[in-house]
């Protein structure tokens, strides 16, 4: 029996050998021989391995019909693993030279990095995504196997551009996805800024102001002297809260924007730190802010929110 092999790409072939010599050594120790070889042509730079399987004349427990069955299949997977290892971030830097021309260099490495971890941690499972990307690979396996069933060679590049669309939609995608984070957080970025210059040139209205906040985005106000001042600032924005609805946490930054003050201090942010509202301020009036180490509001606030939970 004899049955050969070639498979031609443009990237680097030493890994297949190496993997092709690793996973076919099952097939030695079944009195089967594997010859591979590496064939270059500088002519259009494309490298050819030629694969060519023997066959022994003496009869076994398995068919050669049946050897050949699994050499493809394990073929298949070693084709998959390298197009996902070697060939997916060059298709991501193509379709980002592609479709984000206006982007420069340092922003067009933010969206492949983004790119990058979007199609291979699509969630924050741990666990799950090793199964999203298995399912991935055993996606263009089984596409590799039914382009080989009747076929002894594979030119990867067009095989890649020919047969595996949705692959290259899937790398589209999160393309997309980068990009449009990545403008999302410039405007963001922009916002804050525009924010904390706003803050820089004001005169402040309160000198300090102690800030309490509960997950539900109510929160207590009070300057220095312990006067609750949110009152009179709410009343002010009341129409944009009745007309535009202002959100808690809008009305919030809304407020210290206007107050200016030249200190904030946080009380009682356990849970909190991470929240939208709190990172923005934080953000905004940066050396500004002071955690409150715990003082009798924060235990006052807490135990009143606990009575709360528990009634």
């Amino acid at each position: 029996m004899k049955f050969e092999f070639q498979i031609s790409t443009a990237s680097d072939n030493n890994s297949i050998l190496q993997e092709c010599e690793r996973r076919f050594q099952w097939i030695k120790e079944k009195g089967y021989s594997l010859d591979l070889n590496l064939i270059s042509n500088k002519v259009n730079n494309r490298d050819m391995v030629k694969i060519v399987l023997y066959g022994r004349k003496s009869p076994g427990l398995f068919r050669d019909a049946d050897i050949i069955h699994i050499f493809k299949h394990q073929m298949s997977e070693i084709l998959a693993e390298h197009i996902l290892s070697e060939w997916e971030e060059k298709l991501i830097r193509k379709e980002i030279n592609r479709n984000c021309k206006p982007l420069s260099v340092d922003e067009k490495e933010g969206v492949f990095s983004r790119a990058r971890e979007f199609i291979r941690n699509c969630h924050n499972s741990e666990s799950l995504n090793l199964l999203m990307n298995y399912g991935r690979k055993n996606r263009i396996a089984h596409r590799i196997f039914d382009h080989i069933e009747n076929c002894q060679h594979l030119a990867i590049e067009g095989f890649i551009n020919f047969c595996m669309q949705d692959y290259l939609t899937e790398l589209r995608f999160a393309v997309e996805l980068a990009r449009e984070e990545l403008k999302n957080e410039k405007e963001y970025n922009e916002f804050i800024k525009l924010l904390r210059h706003f803050v820089e040139t004001q005169s402040p209205k309160v000198y300090e102001v102690n800030l309490t906040m509960g997950h539900s985005g109510v929160f207590s106000l009070w300057d220095e002297n312990g006067t609750n001042i949110e009152k009179n600032y709410i009343n002010y924005y009341l129409s944009d809260m009745i007309y535009d609805d202002i959100n808690l946490d809008d009305l919030l930054i809304s407020i210290l924007i206007t107050i200016a003050p030249r200190r904030i201090v946080l009380h009682q942010t356990n849970g909190l730190s991470f929240s939208e509202p709190v990172k923005i301020i934080k953000k905004v009036f940066k050396d500004r802010i002071i955690i409150c180490p715990g003082c009798e509001r924060c235990y006052d606030y807490a135990s009143n929110t606990d009575h709360k939970r528990h009634t």
